[in-house]
């Protein structure tokens, strides 16, 4: 009974590990800035108080547009974390458009 326990705990935290594996960004602080402009061009914008490099490129800003699944979800936790002070931990991918990568925000997590 214990080894089938081991081996499920096993398998539990190398799902965990896969998962934050799968991200180009992982990256916690406050929200210093919120800019917002049309849906579909990168239309909602959130800076981290420092700057941080995000996805590991120059960038210190990452993303989502209105066509996101979740998307008013995403916008009403960083406009909640932003006006109480509390920080996020963003998870994001590159996006490589016209030649330039960008970190389009795939989770989020309010601390």
């Amino acid at each position: 009974m214990k080894k089938i326990i081991n081996l499920v705990l096993l398998v539990i935290a190398m799902a965990c590990f896969e998962s934050q594996a799968a991200w180009d960004g992982s990256v916690t602080g406050a929200i210093d800035r919120i800019e917002v402009t049309n849906g579909g061009n990168y239309g909602f914008r959130v800076l981290l108080k420092d700057k941080p490099e995000l996805c590991g490129n120059e960038h210190t800003w990452a993303y989502i547009n209105e066509n996101d699944s979740n998307y008013e979800t995403y916008v009403s936790v960083l406009l909640s974390a932003k006006v109480s002070g509390t920080k996020v931990q963003l998870l994001t991918r590159k996006e490589t458009i016209s030649g330039n990568e960008y970190c389009h925000i795939g989770y989020i997590r309010m601390l």
